[in-house]
């Protein structure tokens, strides 16, 4: 068998799908494994040879049981990138090698080969590279098997591609503070660091502290441990880095003209320090302010912060809450960050987060307003008004209409011959169910309660504004004929009062029909509707800003709300219902209601 060949330590890999393709969905096919190929964004380095091949005899004699997640490689056509599965992709590349199973008894040795178009179940995902690092990092942070150093690598990319610690914690289901110390080690461990703890010569713990250091003393940390790990533990190596020495190679002042004594230990198991730790600070700190002053002194920069960093914090790692690492040029400025080591890192072009903020909000606002202006100046679009609005309109008209003609009976027996006799008139003798309204009409109510109160042993009512008969056919009809004509004429107004429809279901924007409008006139629904009519806020959302501006035009001068420029329609639409009351007074009933053609 032959083992799997780890990865190089610290990949960095250019990023080449970094805008989002239009994707179908993902789907599951079968392709050759040659035509796979390993993706440098995993974060998994290392692979057991044992489990390895395990899974290689499972494969050969079950196949493949769960299915790889693969994107189609950006740079390679007819080739698959992949992004979760890796470990079975090594598994079937073992077999496509060739596996001998060597019998521990002495017998015949056997041969498990598969050829190398041997297909495997694969879902194809269109994914960018932040995307692939995203499931990858998931998919592998589920396993017990990977190491703190390959997590920390993968974290490191997504930082790479502009995520925040916060946002990976959430994304990875992982404490924010377990995202910052993989951070950490990812960006401060260094190759000799690195090399330790992947040949487990030093602990997680150990690494951890080696991290946090720089320069001299992070050499003098990794030669100890490297010589002499368990001499040296975790504990013993945090000591060394924050027991508040100034190392002379950190300091920032001249050390000759200080006449400060210095320290340096001849086995070299510390570097050089400064015997008086409160001087040695002092002047240090006075020399990083200097450095401050020249840069507030040159104009260059919109600020300059001195800050120690925290407890267990790296100078080379800017304060993410505080601090964003880039933004608009002209909120840019420095952040010295120091140690009581004597450790500093100059970050040039870092921007306070408060104030990157602000000019976010700043510039939203302005755009909004530009917008806003933008629409206000130019003429209104010839659209329609939304359905919605007609459709109040349509019932506002036939709640006059139908409450008039069922007080009218004549006029509904004069509208019941004539639909009888023209089949395409806009008179519907009951061949059709009446467009319901949203609430009975009270000309209705009165007539039912009339007839259920009179004539209980004919009529009941089990709902507002309806009523069904008592007694059926030969008996009905005997009943019937005994009521005079006027009170047949009344219950022929109960029931062909809505015969005289003036829309249709299929069309919001239907105009009243030239019968519906001449009855309107001969009974004075206009009138009664001008007395009726309220305008509402639900009315009006169907209408645009220009829309309502054109409407507000029609209503009398005396009524007439002013508009200020620029005012949102939220605010239009108020005005106008405060002055609803008004409106009816004048008689003010917009065109899309009026009884017109």
């Amino acid at each position: 068998m032959t083992a799997a060949t780890p990865l190089p330590a610290d990949p960095t890999p250019a990023l080449r799908l970094t805008q989002p393709q239009e994707a179908p969905a993902a789907e599951v096919v079968c392709v050759p494994w040659n035509s796979l190929r390993r993706s440098d964004f995993n974060p998994r380095r290392t692979f057991e040879d044992k489990p390895l091949f395990e899974l290689a005899v499972d494969i050969y004699h079950k196949g493949l049981l769960q299915n790889l997640v693969v994107r189609p490689h950006p740079t390679e056509d007819g080739a698959y990138e992949l992004v979760a599965g890796e470990r079975r992709y090594r598994a079937v590349g073992l077999l496509v090698e060739g596996l001998e199973l060597v019998d521990d008894q002495g017998g015949e040795s056997a041969m498990l080969q598969v050829a190398g178009d041997y297909t495997v179940p694969v879902q194809i995902r269109h994914l960018i590279d932040q995307e692939l690092i995203e499931l990858a990092i998931t998919e592998n942070s589920q396993r017990e098997d990977v190491t703190p150093l390959e997590e920390a690598d993968g974290y490191a990319r997504l930082t790479g591609l502009g995520m925040k610690p916060d946002e990976i914690a959430a994304r990875s289901g992982h404490p924010l503070r377990r995202v910052e110390q993989r951070l950490t080690l990812a960006y401060g461990l260094g190759k000799e660091g690195r090399k330790l703890l992947t040949e487990d010569k030093i602990n997680l713990a150990q690494a951890q502290v080696i991290a946090q250091t720089t320069g001299e003393l992070k050499r003098h940390l990794v030669k100890l441990v490297r010589e002499n790990p368990r001499q040296y533990s975790a504990e013993q190596l945090r000591k060394l880095t924050t027991d508040g020495r100034v190392l002379v190679s950190n300091a920032l002042f001249d050390v000759e003209a200080s006449g400060l004594a210095v320290c340096e230990d001849m086995w070299g198991i510390i570097p050089a320090y400064f015997r008086d730790t409160a001087k040695a600070q002092a002047l240090h700190l006075e020399a990083l302010e200097a450095q401050a002053q020249h840069d507030r002194d040159s104009g260059q920069w919109a600020f300059v912060d001195v800050l120690p960093c925290s407890t267990h914090g790296n100078v080379r790692n800017l304060p993410w809450t505080t601090y964003r690492t880039s933004g608009p040029k002209e909120l840019q400025g420095v952040v010295y960050i120091h140690s009581p080591s004597g450790e500093m890192h100059r970050h040039e072009g870092a921007v306070r987060e408060e104030a990157a903020k602000a000019a976010e909000k700043a510039k939203q606002s302005q755009w909004r307003a530009q917008a806003h202006a933008e629409v206000a100046a130019q003429p209104p679009k010839n659209r329609p008004v939304r359905d919605a609005a007609h459709r109040i309109g349509q019932e506002a008209r036939a709640r006059v209409l139908w409450g008039s003609l069922a007080t009218d009976p004549k006029r509904c027996l004069a509208l019941t011959v004539q639909g009888l006799f023209e089949s395409a008139s806009e008179v519907r003798v009951k061949t059709e169910t009446a467009p319901s309204l949203s609430a009975p009409l009270p000309e209705v109510v009165a007539l039912v309660q009339r007839w259920a109160a009179e004539r209980p042993d004919l009529f009941q009512t089990h709902k507002e504004g309806t009523m069904v008969n008592g007694p059926h056919g030969t008996k009905f009809h005997a009943a019937l004929m005994e009521l005079s004509e006027g009170d047949l004429l009344s219950l022929l107004a109960y029931h062909m009062h809505d015969s005289l429809h003036h829309w249709t279901a299929f069309s919001a924007t239907a105009r009243p029909g030239e019968l519906a409008v001449h009855v309107a006139q001969q009974i004075g629904a206009d009138k009664r509707l001008a007395q009726e009519w309220t305008v509402t806020a639900d009315y009006l959302s169907a209408y645009t800003i220009p829309q309502l501006t054109a409407l507000v035009a029609t209503m009398p001068g005396k009524v007439q709300p002013s508009i200020a420029p620029n005012v949102g329609k939220k605010e239009l639409v108020g005005r106008i219902v405060e002055i609803a009351g008004a409106l009816r007074e004048a008689g003010w009933v917009p065109d899309v209601v009026r009884f017109q053609r």
